[in-house]
């Protein structure tokens, strides 16, 4: 009886996982401790030696890198996640050509003249993740940009043409239809020399070629962008994209980026916060990336207009007055 409650014990402990390192023995009639071959995957009994298991295969990591052999080479012995975009997925093969003889050099030529088909692409895939590092942008508008180059491959449209630009105009369209949009100069500063001018062709090019049904950039995406890089609270956004909103009803003709930058200029007087109202006019244009000159202008032609285009929930009519004069 007391041995028939041991080993209901001893079961209950090995399924609760408390002896990771036994097994039950069959001839022993019990749960025993067990010792690992690594070199041959056997699992053998240490109480009469009996083989448990064998050929078993050990899926914890190899902590052998073989740097000892060559350290100029990457000693890794594992590629990155597979890609569903490439057809073999990241799997390549390269044959080193250490040796100079004669008969080693058959196998890198030979190797040489197989072509693989998604070589340039997993290249265009790379360059394109490094570009999204660069701006900070998430996983999925990284996979939707490559998508779009997917697609624009598939169809021939990057022979002949500057890669980097196709690229960066695919990164710019996914930023768009994710909803993260992004300027054409933040995108040209990570395009690897491609200019605005080229980014803009291109990206017209493949909406035409993708049927891409991309919406214009609305400044009012780009707002919560630039207010948060000067700091601006919750509130004060509010503000900005509200005094925004109404601008559009009045007929200035100046840049979006510019009546950005003046309305924000505008909010950050007019704000609670000690620190937003010691914002500079030359740190809101730099937040909003335009000159201070030409915030300037924009400032000039909305301030007949702060009445109407500044909420009455954020500020009291009588306290437009502490508004700089343009």
């Amino acid at each position: 009886m007391q041995k028939a409650t041991q080993k209901t014990k001893q079961k209950e402990d090995w399924d609760k996982g408390f002896c990771n390192d036994g097994g039950f023995c069959s001839d022993c009639k019990a749960y025993t401790d067990v010792v690992l071959d690594h070199r041959s995957g056997d699992t053998i009994c240490t109480q009469c030696g009996l083989v448990l298991e064998d050929h078993a295969v050990d899926f914890t990591a190899e902590w052998r890198n073989f740097d000892d052999q060559d350290s100029t080479n990457d000693p890794s012995r594992v590629g990155s996640r597979s890609d569903p975009l490439l057809n073999n997925g990241v799997l390549t093969v390269n044959i080193s050509n250490d040796n100079k003889k004669a008969v080693s050099c058959v196998l890198p030529r030979l190797h040489k003249t197989l072509q693989n088909p998604d070589k340039s692409l997993h290249i265009a895939f790379e360059t394109l993740g490094m570009m999204a590092d660069r701006l900070a942008l998430v996983t999925a508008i990284r996979d939707h940009a490559k998508e779009l180059y997917k697609n624009a491959d598939d169809r021939k449209f990057c022979r002949g043409r500057n890669c980097d630009a196709i690229m960066a105009a695919c990164l710019f369209l996914a930023c768009q239809e994710k909803g993260f949009p992004r300027t054409l100069k933040e995108i040209a500063m990570v395009a690897n020399g491609a200019t605005r001018k080229e980014i803009n062709r291109m990206k017209e090019l493949l909406k035409k070629i993708l049927e891409v049904d991309s919406k214009t950039t609305d400044i009012g995406d780009l707002s919560r962008r630039c207010c948060s890089m000067i700091g601006m609270a919750n509130q004060d956004m509010k503000a900005v994209l509200e005094t925004l909103n109404k601008s559009k009803e009045i007929d200035v003709r100046r840049s979006p980026k510019s009546v950005l930058a003046a309305v924000m200029y505008m909010i950050a007087q007019l704000s609670n916060d000690k620190s937003t109202r010691e914002l500079t006019l030359h740190a809101v244009s730099q937040a909003a990336d335009v000159a201070v000159a030409t915030t300037k202008k924009a400032y000039k032609d909305l301030y007949p207009y702060v009445s109407r285009i500044i909420p009455n929930w954020f500020v009291k009519l009588e306290d437009l007055k502490i508004l700089c004069l343009p």
